[in-house]
């Protein structure tokens, strides 16, 4: 099908295309109403929709903005990405979503794919954050990192340190001393900070004679494989990094012919929907994810951003995996 233009919408209107422009980007000339009405009617009858990109290059707003998640089919991200639309779309914008699958050059692909369109943002969780920053910043693009951030970029964040603490204690208050771990990816930030956590808290409680610890991605046969590697040395807890890993845990457990709790205590990190419909519920450590998208969609249409470096308060969401009735 051809593509209908303002040119033949002018024709239909029986008017000059500048005045098809004036009614469509609602000036900057003002139009009669008999005129505009004639106008408004032409593109209903041609079917015209007009050029998303034309309009930024003379509006400087394509009113869209991108999010890049690692992994969409982990419920996490999927409740943000939901998250961002639901604050994107209040903010009268459109969210363009794309996953990298956790890959540096589909990141990048991504966000050259995302600048071609003329996006207004990005919200990005990065596999390599310095060089998305650097290609953002050329374009004089916007952006908020969630999780690991360059200097100087704005960032949302949460305490993933604080966060595995509070889990750790909450068992260590179970009367439990070997308390073993799920950890992330080696080398990722956010794995690392909730690493660190657990290792602090058992090593000042005096929770443990030896750490327990494996790494593992942030997936259900992560979880799986962490478990079976630490079962063997009947650990009396288990701290996931996430609750896809918790959940794959579960059934490492129920492999094992072992019972959570009665056997087995589990506490995990994240907090999404699924960890309150696993059996059991699991108790985790819950991320403020509405906060998070809001702040970020916040900072990219504001029109002035002051630079945010934002590190969020979480809460331990307690339910019947670690023990608790």
């Amino acid at each position: 099908m051809t593509r209908v233009t303002q040119a033949d919408v002018a024709r239909a209107a029986g008017t000059s295309m500048a005045v098809v422009s004036y009614v469509v980007n609602r000036g900057p000339r003002p139009v009669a109403e008999e005129t505009r009405q004639r106008v408004l009617a032409a593109i209903e009858q041609t079917g015209y929709r007009p050029d998303g990109v034309a309009r930024a290059l003379v509006g400087g707003s394509t009113m869209t903005l991108g999010l890049i998640v690692p992994d969409i089919a982990n419920e996490f991200f999927a409740e943000l990405a939901g998250a961002v639309e639901h604050a994107a779309r209040a903010a009268k914008r459109t969210v363009l979503l794309a996953n990298s699958d956790g890959d540096v050059q589909t990141e990048l692909g991504l966000l050259e794919t995302f600048l071609q369109r003329r996006i207004d943002g990005v919200v990005i969780i990065s596999k390599a954050p310095i060089t998305a920053a650097r290609m953002l910043e050329q374009a004089e693009t916007r952006r908020v990192f969630l999780g690991a951030a360059p200097a100087g970029e704005s960032s949302i964040g949460v305490d993933n340190f604080g966060g595995a603490v509070a889990a750790t204690i909450h068992l260590v208050g179970h009367g439990f001393e070997r308390i073993a771990m799920i950890g992330g990816p080696a080398g990722d930030e956010v794995a690392e900070a909730r690493r660190a956590g657990w290792q602090h808290a058992i090593t000042s409680l005096g929770a443990v004679d030896d750490l327990a610890f494996v790494h593992q991605p942030f997936t259900f046969d992560g979880g799986y494989v962490g478990a079976r590697q630490l079962l063997g040395a009947r650990p009396q807890a288990v701290f996931a990094a996430s609750d896809r890993q918790a959940i794959g845990l579960l059934r490492a457990a129920a492999d094992e012919g072992l019972s959570v709790p009665d056997d087995l205590a589990v506490i995990t990190f994240d907090g999404s929907a699924a960890s309150a419909y696993a059996v059991p519920s699991l108790t985790t450590v819950q991320q403020p994810i509405a906060e998070m998208a809001a702040l970020a969609v916040q900072q990219l249409i504001e029109p002035d951003p002051q630079p945010l470096n934002a590190v969020l308060e979480v809460g331990l969401v307690v339910r019947r995996s670690c023990g608790c009735s």
